[in-house]
């Protein structure tokens, strides 16, 4: 059998007898074949398997549960390099889990979350307000702040039954893994290449700005 990993931001979360998605065993975006698995005299189907027409591996699905069951692995993006180590360890957690666990996933992403503001200089206390700090600052854009908002809630409302409809906390934890990702790109490994940019420039060059920009700061 194949290794498994993750696979690109454009994943396509499996999902049961759905036409197309990405693999679990090759990482491609792939049509899939389904077949019911039948056993004993009355030809009862409680399995259904899936087989990609890209790798010819299969995934084996619960039909009364609409689960997939094996692999037992996710298909959430690799985590964004500078993601810092212990935000990592709760972004690879959840994506464990995923596939038995949407839930369990969203509220492990949340306390990625949480960790990341304290990362990016905030209390890590109340995401609400570390969030909005963030765009204040201008350290995040103010969409990815209503993004984080979104991770934050659904993060909240999964161990809170009936607060949220099962099959929305479902498809947002399945968007989750992407809003993290982004979240440190612009975060943490943007202004890093930015600096990294900036200091390229010759330094007599930089001096000669920094004094000009001070200077407009002064005059307002």
């Amino acid at each position: 059998m194949k290794s498994i990993g993750y696979i690109s931001m454009e994943t396509v979360i499996p999902k049961h007898r759905l036409n197309g998605f990405s693999c679990p065993h090759c990482g491609a975006y792939a049509h899939m074949n389904w077949y019911p698995l039948r056993y004993g005299q009355g030809g009862v189907s409680a399995l259904d398997m899936a087989e990609c027409v890209r790798c010819d591996e299969h995934t084996f699905w619960r039909k009364d549960q609409a689960r997939m069951i094996d692999p037992l692995s996710s298909v959430a993006p690799r985590p964004a390099a500078d993601m810092p180590e212990d935000v990592r360890k709760d972004y690879l957690e959840a994506a464990a889990v995923f596939a038995v666990s949407p839930r369990a996933a969203a509220a492990l992403l949340r306390l990625a979350l949480q960790r990341l503001c304290v990362h990016l200089g905030e209390k890590g206390e109340k995401i609400d307000i570390d969030i909005r700090e963030l765009a204040k600052k201008g350290i995040l854009p103010e969409l990815l702040i209503k993004v984080a908002d979104t991770v934050r809630i659904t993060g909240n409302n999964a161990v809170h039954p009936g607060e949220m409809d099962i099959a929305d906390v479902d498809f947002i934890a399945s968007k989750m893994f992407q809003m993290l990702n982004l979240i440190v790109h612009k975060g943490i490994t943007e202004p890093a290449e930015l600096k990294a940019l900036y200091e390229m420039v010759p330094k007599g060059a930089r001096e000669a700005a920094e004094k000009k920009d001070a200077k407009a700061r002064a005059d307002k």
